[in-house]
């Protein structure tokens, strides 16, 4: 490939430019997510509520992510990438300004929606637009490389969030966010161009259903997908429990939890690069059955260190390390797959299934919380289980001929 792509008009679009700009958009939306994490249990302490009913500060932005994205692809298949993505990101400024300013758990909750309804935009449309210019493997291949380095916001978020918890207070985060946000709304606004031309003449609520009805109808797809959500609910589903068992059962600080959560940045951001680096050579199918067994062996670990290992941080971060680095060689496959089933509804595709796999890790986390009893154990089981499922749909998905798919050697 040159550093130029002709393809749906997009002449003289720097590869790296672009690329530069999408890690930035969509690591927006992930940092905001993650910078919390250290804090819960001090905002539950503020709030006068317990950990379950901070750790909705996570859930809620995790549903309106899904719920956004719906909303996203769709109306983007329509109007284009460019100006969807600008709107996304100026709703995000202003849900971050309501989160650091909040006067209670309620008003915090909204913003948190706010934000996370923004903050997906460049998750989503960075998808479709590397499927606007490039086939499915080479999609894939750059996805790999662009959530490779995005993963520097999930590594630095939690650090982040808990050099700010132990000195300045969890608002000045979100008001860190709230400059952040709108620097890369000025970003996008000027180099990101549009990339979308072959637009259907439909928009709106009935667009989304008819493009959601021939999606859900299509097997591979939903197959993809649910690959796509139990994979990614392990990581949610762990990110539920963990800051309430490391900070509170084992007494650790909360910017001690953040140096921990490195780990599972690093396990994905190894895992991308290996995407990155294979996923045109052995196909995303190989990447997808790989990934998928190496997760199962992970969650199995983490159950056994949970029941029977030490009472310490590495315990429990070392197998899901393992967890994460199945992840990036999971998801970027799968997300180029899910949207190459239907290339003219690559937005709608983008944004269902990415609703779809984001539901799936809030209800996770709901699931941690209402299990939870005091032990890393219900957490561990979670992930397991999702790790499986994520197992078993790759299993059925490899019964079906997929003829832009490589096939399994």
């Amino acid at each position: 490939m040159t550093d130029t792509t002709s393809a749906n008009g997009t002449d003289g679009i720097r590869r790296g430019q672009l690329l530069v700009v999408l890690i930035i958009a969509t690591g927006i939306g992930i940092l905001s997510m993650n910078m919390v994490l250290p804090s819960l249990p001090s905002m539950a302490k503020d709030f006068n509520t317990s950990y379950g009913g901070a750790q909705y500060v996570l859930t809620v932005f995790l549903f309106a992510l899904s719920v956004a994205q719906l909303a996203y692809g769709s109306v983007s298949d329509r109007f284009g990438r460019r100006p969807v993505m600008i709107a996304g990101l100026a709703i995000f400024v202003v849900g971050c300004a309501i989160c650091a300013f909040a006067t209670s758990l309620p008003m915090l909750l909204v913003g948190r929606v706010i934000q996370g309804a923004g903050g997906c935009a460049g998750m989503v449309l960075g998808r479709a637009i590397l499927r606007d210019l490039f086939d499915r493997d080479r999609a894939a291949s750059l996805l790999g490389y662009v959530t490779m380095s995005m993963v520097v916001a999930p590594m630095i978020g939690p650090a982040l969030g808990g050099l700010f918890e132990e000195t300045l207070g969890w608002r000045a985060g979100f008001v860190l966010l709230v400059f952040a946000g709108a620097a890369v709304l000025a970003l996008v606004t000027l180099r990101l161009p549009e990339t979308h031309y072959n637009r259907g003449e439909s928009s709106g609520f009935s667009h989304l259903l008819r493009a959601a009805a021939m999606l859900a109808g299509n097997r591979v797809f939903l197959l993809y997908t649910a690959i796509m959500a139990f994979t990614s609910g392990t990581f949610f589903s762990f990110l539920g429990g963990a800051p309430y068992i490391v900070i509170e059962l084992m007494d650790r600080g909360p910017g001690e939890f953040g140096l921990w959560a490195m780990m599972l940045a690093g396990g994905y951001m190894a895992g991308n690069f290996v995407t990155g680096r294979y996923a045109q050579r052995l196909g995303t199918r190989r990447m997808i059955q790989i990934g998928t067994a190496l997760g199962v062996i992970g969650g199995a670990t983490l159950v056994g260190f949970a029941a029977f290992g030490p009472n310490v941080p590495l315990a429990l971060f070392a197998p899901m390390m393992v967890v994460t680095f199945s992840n990036g060689l999971v998801m970027a496959s799968a997300i180029s797959s899910a949207v190459s089933v239907r290339p003219d509804l690559a937005g709608a595709a983008s944004g269902l299934s990415g609703a779809v796999q984001i539901a799936t890790g809030a209800v996770g986390t709901i699931i941690v919380g209402a299990t939870h009893d005091g032990t890393a154990i219900p957490m561990a089981t979670i992930v397991t289980v999702l790790a499986i499922g994520a197992f078993v749909s790759f299993l059925v998905a490899a019964r079906y001929h997929d003829p832009a798919e490589q096939p399994i050697h």
